[in-house]
């Protein structure tokens, strides 16, 4: 009688775990939206979005050389030259807009969930990207006037205080993301490892000391000897110390 009474307790029991785990299996799915992992992929997918159109807009407010039937190859080829400042002004900003893509891009392969404070930390990344095609545009229109004219040192300086300042932003708005994503909501990402992650603020911390100082410098003087030796001294410093500051960040 005893076996036959704890076989029906087993039984029961087993009755009783299998009416329960249905509930626990749908609970734990219930954890998970079915759609969140599109929609972490869909915020990824916006940003792209606006990446490439600052990258192709670039090139819009170029203009071609004006050729007509009486043009002649020398012309034609002296306005092409006359462009060259324009090339190395889109091309700079093509190199550093490439580069806030891919910190983006690397962030966003460690994020698995989101919320709304991490959707508006992503459009400040987005907010300095879109001004990157007028302010290289006005770069370049003040090193043409760098080269032919110095009647105005202060209007072509302008040109690079407000490209430098716009990199600043677009920099400290990347490294803010990374806080906010990977540190603050660590719990919405996957766990970096430590050389990447002390990679990434080393970067990071470089771009937004760089643009920050040499914004400071340019709205302070027009003196471009010594605009250059700070950006010298910049280079030295990322060796000595923003990796060691980049190092104690990575590890709290």
């Amino acid at each position: 009688m005893e076996n036959q009474s704890n076989e029906a307790e087993k039984l029961n029991e087993k009755g009783t775990n299998c009416q329960l785990t249905p509930k626990v299996e749908q609970q734990d799915n219930l954890e998970k939206h079915p759609k969140q992992d599109f929609q972490v992929e869909r915020l990824a997918f916006f940003s792209d979005a606006v990446f490439a159109i600052a990258i192709t807009l670039l090139i819009v407010d170029f203009k071609v050389p004006n050729v007509t039937v009486n043009s002649t190859y020398q012309e034609v080829l002296r306005q092409l030259f006359d462009l060259k400042f324009h090339f190395l002004a889109i091309l700079f900003s093509f190199a550093v807009l490439a580069s806030y893509w891919y910190n983006h891009h690397f962030l966003f392969k460690y994020i698995h969930n989101y919320n709304s404070k991490i959707i508006i930390a992503n459009m400040f990344v987005l907010l300095p990207i879109i001004f990157f095609p007028f302010t290289t545009t006005f770069w370049a229109e003040n090193l043409v006037n760098l080269r032919s004219s110095v009647e105005n040192p202060d209007i072509y300086v302008l040109g690079f205080s407000l490209f430098f300042l716009n990199n600043f932003f677009a920099a400290s708005a990347v490294l803010f993301f990374y806080w906010f994503a990977i540190v603050k909501y660590k719990e919405l990402s996957f766990e970096i490892p430590m050389q990447k992650r002390i990679k990434f603020i080393s970067n990071a911390l470089f771009k937004v000391t760089f643009f920050g100082i040499l914004s400071v410098v340019t709205f302070i003087t027009n003196n471009m000897t010594f605009i250059a030796l700070t950006m010298m001294i910049i280079f030295i410093l990322r060796k000595v110390y923003i990796k060691k500051i980049a190092t104690k960040l990575a590890e709290r």
